[in-house]
């Protein structure tokens, strides 16, 4: 059995400028393995995973309805913690804490539910 470690990967000082920090962005350009196995969240290969095409097409739709339908806001000043915790989906250290409320545009939508 072979095992890549991807957190590793994905945190190589070799492949990324300041890879530390918290920066999306990075990956906007990056397709797998087009791109030299920089970016590999859904694996690779004859065991990469079947459901990668509708993740990523998944992923933009439910992010944009998100945005769209509600307004989000914080429930503390505090700045937002990327700090990750431990774990085999390294979830973030301090749970990111939010409210939100339907916009007014979608609340009879959303009464018709």
């Amino acid at each position: 059995m072979l095992l890549v470690n991807q957190w590793a990967i994905h945190h190589d000082p070799n492949l990324w400028t300041d890879p530390e920090r918290f920066n999306p962005e990075r990956f906007v350009l990056l397709e797998g393995t087009r791109d030299g196995f920089k970016l590999m969240p859904f694996g690779s290969g004859r065991r990469g995973c079947p459901g990668e095409g509708l993740a990523v097409r998944m992923i933009g739709l439910t992010l944009g309805l998100l945005i769209q339908c509600f307004d989000w806001e914080r429930l503390s000043d505090n700045m937002i913690d990327m700090k990750e915790g431990l774990g085999v989906t390294i979830p973030k250290a301090e749970p990111l804490v939010a409210m939100c409320k339907p916009r007014l545009e979608m609340q009879d939508v959303f009464a018709q539910l």
